[in-house]
């Protein structure tokens, strides 16, 4: 039997913000957002179940914003595979936020 899973908000203290949320299987994600020390166009994401999920509550993704490129692509594999709609909306957001992006440079 499957087990569930409980997504851990991030703490807005530590420099996360909220950047977007979609709904998929009757669970509503969160996408939270935080800037690399390193360079700015670099990004870390996390997209959290707000309550309890099935397999996994909590994916880690790292984005450049600037060109689109998503990196440390192991938990973006898993939910391509596992949660192919939630893939679909988590694209939609990286794409506007990276559309965003170009245009305060």
């Amino acid at each position: 039997m499957a087990r569930n899973y409980l997504g851990r908000i991030p703490e807005s203290s530590e420099g996360w913000r909220q950047v977007g949320q979609c709904f998929d299987e009757d669970i509503e994600w969160m996408v939270f957002c935080k800037s690399q020390d390193h360079t700015p166009e670099w990004k870390t994401f996390k997209v959290v179940a707000n309550g309890r999920a099935l397999t996994k509550a909590n994916y880690w993704l790292a984005m450049n914003v600037a060109n689109g490129k998503v990196g440390f692509a192991r938990d973006y594999a898993l939910m391509r595979e596992h949660r192919p709609s939630l893939h679909t909306k988590i694209e939609r957001i990286f794409k506007r936020l990276a559309d965003e992006y170009k245009y305060q440079i």
